[in-house]
């Protein structure tokens, strides 16, 4: 603790000793409770960050959170329509194109004899 030198006028001086009286304190006492609580000194450190280590502080956010239970419930019922509604349309549009295309590679081919060539236009 260090030694501070300060100046204070007549009537505040003598008002601070009454003060310091009332709560059984001494005047060097008084002063530095006064400063400490005007500046939000704290004689323990951790008092601080103990907020911050016992929780989120946040009373309502925590509540508003949904649980594991209630994602995974959510996540498997969206994977159960799109599953549900890609069977119901009959597979995709993809699926019939490739079909398609097959079935004009097949006519193609039928087309042509092996080792001759297509005709071309002239």
């Amino acid at each position: 603790m260090k030694n501070v030198t300060i100046t204070l006028p007549d009537d505040i001086l003598a008002r601070a000793r009454v003060e310091a009286a009332k709560q059984a304190k001494s005047l060097s006492r008084y002063v530095s409770d006064a400063v400490a609580e005007k500046v939000g000194g704290t004689e323990d450190p951790m008092s601080i960050l103990r907020p911050f280590f016992t929780g989120p502080g946040f009373p309502g956010i925590s509540k508003n959170l949904p649980t594991r239970e209630e994602l995974y419930a959510e996540r498997e019922e969206e994977l159960v329509r799109r599953y549900e509604s890609h069977r119901l349309h009959g597979g995709s549009e993809r699926a019939g194109k490739a079909e398609d295309r097959d079935r004009l590679a097949d006519q193609d081919g039928r087309d042509q004899e092996p080792g001759s060539e297509p005709a071309k236009p002239e």
